[in-house]
């Protein structure tokens, strides 16, 4: 049996998230309206909220669009994976529309715990369980000892990378930014901070 209305359309979809993208990245998180977001996608404010309850829930979704979840590397070791992990994330962190959106997201979920616990959901928990599931590889390998701080090792390897791509004028997102936080994260996994 199907829902009450008319089956949702992908390619207004798309260009609901792709013009808010494209916003984001052009005039910032502060700037993003529903109303432009509608305008740009050529279509209505009740479009764009029968599909979104607010910006933050659009950005997250134009988020989770872009950058998706990587596979899970396993490419046999931990460092190898931790290191495939960030490669990853530093492409992530270093993208226009990323440092477009996470310092309006952070703002706005933090005094909203609703739309905290819908970024939790939506992008920071099936990210956080990839790292979880690298762990637990690397335990059954018996590269690590069994009980890791997986919470801890995820803050040390993304909080660096987040915190630059919100204040990029600390520096850049580079190989030695990644390397040392792959060793760090590393150092955490066996049990040695």
């Amino acid at each position: 049996m199907r829902g009450k209305g008319r089956p949702r359309d992908a390619r207004l979809d798309e260009a609901i998230v792709e013009a808010a993208a494209e916003l984001l990245v052009r005039d910032g998180f502060a700037a993003l309206t529903i109303d432009a977001v509608a305008r740009a996608a050529g279509t209505t404010r009740p479009a764009v909220y029968r599909r979104y309850a607010g910006r933050v829930e659009l950005t997250v979704a134009v988020l989770g669009h872009r950058f998706g979840l990587a596979p899970v590397p396993d490419t046999g070791s931990l460092r190898g994976d931790l290191t495939a992990l960030q490669a990853h994330q530093g492409e992530m962190f270093r993208d226009p529309l990323m440092q477009a959106a996470m310092l309006g997201v952070l703002a706005d979920v933090r005094a909203d715990p609703q739309l905290l616990a819908a970024v939790q959901t939506r992008f920071l928990t099936p990210r956080r369980a990839q790292t979880k599931d690298m762990v637990d590889r690397a335990v059954a390998r018996g590269e690590i000892p069994a009980g890791a701080d997986v919470e801890l090792l995820n803050d040390l390897v993304t909080g660096p990378l987040l915190f630059r791509a919100i204040l990029p004028s600390l520096g850049d997102i580079d190989d030695k930014l990644l390397a040392a936080t792959v060793t760090v994260g590393l150092a955490c996994a066996a049990g040695q901070l």
